[in-house]
């Protein structure tokens, strides 16, 4: 994909030091040097110094009981920190994750509810992992632990999902979970996954090929809903082999947020993140992800840069560049997965 001279300029300009120096690592293969000093600045990104302006001294953000708060509890921080590349040698940022790794529950999760196990959830330690990885912790034992525990929610329920989700979810499984898991993996050393964790890649990256990376619930979910929960709690049980019964054939079609390319995203994910995810682990080029790649391609304008579509600006305690306008953050991705997959 041919890059214009002034898109380069602009997506690899000093004013956001951590994509410039990502942009020229993984895009460009170029100007080492001036990438490892852009590198070394990246705190100085507007949106990483207002969330650490607001950090109190023991590396919180909230009371505890709000660690989970959207999108302004301690662990969205750690999260959003990890997504800006933070640099995790800044003792402001080294005392935000020892507070993360303080809220860690005894199976390696990290949970919604103020560390009650009821709240442990995938996609949360999947996303706070993955920062701390980002952070400089990507070989600490309590990153792996992280990881263990999602192999081991992954082993007995036999597909990527939260235990909360079992019998509520007609396609069976956690679509929005897959590439958190699959940026988590790519974040740790291989050779530090524990047993299991490459089956539940391969698992994530089935499913995303499965549904050709955008079909994320099929029609019929609005009516298994509607029923579901008009049901008595006592009830429930069996209903969803019922509906599945009735309804042997489902009928996916494109999820229309996961067109709308955002950074940073949360829980949810996008066609994008999902493409990223996959070529982090080297997959190669499919005729399943065409339409996704299709997608992302049609998004770029004139100067093959992408908008932001979707942004949790004024929910985050900082601004991330600004809706309807181009980005770099997702120029810089939707670059990497061009070139990853042969435009």
């Amino acid at each position: 994909m041919h890059i214009p001279d002034s898109t380069r300029e602009w997506l690899t300009s000093a004013d956001e030091p951590a994509v410039a120096a990502l942009a020229l690592r993984d895009v460009f293969d170029d100007e080492p040097v001036r990438a490892g000093q852009l590198w070394a600045r990246r705190n100085e990104s507007a949106p990483v110094a207002r969330i650490l302006e607001f950090m109190q001294p023991d590396g919180s953000w909230a009371p505890p009981a709000r660690d989970y708060q959207k999108y302004r509890g301690s662990l969205w921080q750690i999260h959003f920190l990890g997504e800006l590349h933070a640099d995790g040698g800044d003792p402001r940022v080294s005392a935000a994750a020892d507070y993360a790794f303080s809220r860690q529950l005894p199976d390696g999760s990290w949970s919604s509810t103020n560390m009650r196990e009821a709240g442990a959830i995938p996609c949360l330690t999947a996303n706070v992992g993955r920062a701390l990885a980002r952070l400089g912790h990507a070989r600490d034992e309590r990153v792996v632990h992280a990881m263990e525990y999602c192999v081991e929610v992954f082993r007995e329920l036999g597909c990527p999902n939260c235990r909360q989700g079992v019998g509520y979810q007609l396609n069976g499984y956690c679509h929005m979970l897959t590439p958190k898991v699959l940026l988590f993996l790519a974040g740790v050393p291989h050779e530090l996954w524990p047993d299991g964790a490459a089956d539940l890649r391969d698992a994530c990256i089935a499913a995303l090929r499965d549904k050709r990376i955008m079909r994320s619930l099929p029609a019929e979910s609005r009516e298994f809903q509607d029923m579901l929960w008009s049901a008595p709690s006592s009830a429930r049980n069996g209903l969803l082999e019922r509906f599945r019964g009735e309804h042997p054939d489902l009928h996916y079609g494109v999820k229309p947020g996961w067109l709308r390319f955002g950074y940073p995203l949360s829980y949810n994910s996008d066609a994008l993140e999902a493409l990223h995810a996959l070529a982090l682990h080297g997959e190669p080029r499919r005729h399943e992800y065409e339409d996704a790649l299709a997608v992302v391609r049609k998004a770029a304008d004139a100067e093959s840069r992408w908008t932001l579509r979707q942004t949790f600006n004024g929910k985050m305690l900082a601004d991330v560049e600004t809706k309807g306008q181009p980005s770099r953050w997702l120029t810089w991705r939707a670059l990497v997965v061009l070139k990853h997959f042969g435009g």
